[in-house]
């Protein structure tokens, strides 16, 4: 009965691999940078994918995605790095923000790689947009919206 009850689950597990595998996106869409990525680039469906992940996860992925080498896109890393910081640091940003200075709003800047001489001006920009960034509910539109804020200021 063991055997049998394995054999079904199994069974079923391959099912749904396959029927998957044609929906499924691309490797580098679904796990992310790494050296799994590299291995599978030209290989769609769940079980490239998860073969692509066991193999990132036990190849120093976290390295890889945290300098942006190793298959990741460019900018990738510093643009996932801004991310998190908006998603930890959002009322604080939006305080910030609204007031013209302080360290979280400093450090943002600088993460986008405003130039010193520009950083000013940039704060001055995202003080006077700072309704339509906080109008939007998640960290990905507040991004989006700041990046449009300061391109003008980013070398």
């Amino acid at each position: 009965m063991k055997k049998i009850l394995t054999n079904v689950v199994f069974s079923f597990f391959l099912t749904v691999v396959v029927s998957t595998s044609a929906n499924a996106s691309t490797t580098q869409d679904s796990v992310g940078c790494g050296i799994g990525t590299m291995i599978f680039q030209n290989s769609n469906g769940l079980l490239w994918s998860l073969f692509a992940l066991t193999t990132n996860t036990t190849t120093f992925n976290t390295v890889s995605m945290t300098f942006g080498i190793i298959n990741c896109p460019a900018g990738a890393s510093v643009r996932g790095r801004i991310a998190s910081f908006i998603e930890f640091n959002k009322p604080e940003l939006a305080i910030e923000i609204a007031q013209g200075k302080g360290d979280h709003l400093a450090a943002l800047v600088e993460m986008y790689g405003v130039q010193e001489s520009n950083r000013v001006a940039a704060i001055t920009a995202l003080k006077f947009n700072q309704i339509s960034i906080f109008s939007h509910q998640t960290t990905d539109e507040i991004q989006v919206e700041m990046d449009k804020t300061l391109q003008a200021f980013v070398s």
